[in-house]
């Protein structure tokens, strides 16, 4: 276990320092992304759609956060075990291990962003929210499931190349599928059903449920329904990953 985690924490160092070099600005590139993208949409979907949602703002944080870090993750990792081929043929290592850099990389920027846009927010919203205490719990969960997530669909991309293709329009429908920046009483009620068989918007909502307008009965439920989805993804996972981890090394 030891030697598991120093050389998770070798590895991912490494990575970061990779992601960084010959950048001026460096880290700020990585950030940069998020923090864009909810002000394009802010003013976007708040100023020119007109979105009546109070605290426009923090809804919108709660939503395109974890959607950020769910996509960036599943769109870097993917490819990464074929790619790192050299790599896992020249060395003893745990292939999962590279997939695991990649996202508590990945992780790190979303909290980093995160905190960094919701500083202003919270000052021009005049908002304040007791709930955070137990932001940690849907920020793990939300972990936890896009890691198998992540490490499912990258092992599965070394035996079907079109993975990442299928998975990265899958995406794109899913992103205006999920009430990322709308909420979910905008949709009518015949059409909620495609929204409740989407394992991502229970994933978005247990997050936003403990930023936004917070109410016990549903954060819990909403973080409940997101546990259960994440234990499904790593139970999964984990026996995919037992039955074909050793085919692997004859397909990269």
């Amino acid at each position: 276990m030891k030697i598991f985690l120093r050389q998770l924490l070798t590895l991912t160092l490494a990575n970061m320092k990779a992601r960084y070099r010959k950048t001026v600005a460096g880290f700020i590139w990585v950030i940069l992304n998020p923090i864009i993208l909810f002000s394009v949409q802010s003013v976007v979907f708040r100023k020119i759609l007109n979105i009546q949602v109070p605290d426009y703002g923090l809804f919108l944080l709660g939503g395109l956060l974890p959607w950020i870090f769910i996509t960036n993750t599943l769109e870097m990792s993917i490819p990464y075990l074929f790619s790192a081929h050299n790599l896992l043929r020249g060395f003893r290592i745990n292939p999962f291990l590279l997939i695991l850099c990649q996202i508590i990389d990945n992780f790190f920027n979303f909290l980093v962003a995160f905190f960094i846009i919701l500083i202003p927010v919270m000052i021009f919203t005049d908002h304040t929210q007791s709930s955070f205490i137990l932001l940690p719990l849907p920020v793990l969960v939300l972990f936890f499931a896009v890691a198998a997530l992540a490490s499912l669909a990258s092992l599965m991309n070394v035996f079907y190349r079109d993975t990442k293709f299928v998975l990265s329009f899958v995406l794109n429908i899913m992103y205006f599928i999920t009430p990322i920046f709308y909420p979910i009483e905008f949709v009518p009620d015949k059409f909620r059903w495609v929204i409740e068989i989407n394992p991502l918007f229970y994933l978005v909502q247990s997050f936003r449920a403990a930023v936004y307008g917070f109410e016990p009965a549903i954060f819990w439920w909403s973080l409940l329904k997101a546990f259960s989805i994440t234990v499904v993804l790593c139970v999964f996972s984990f026996f995919y990953w037992r039955r074909r981890k050793n085919d692997l090394y004859f397909y990269i």
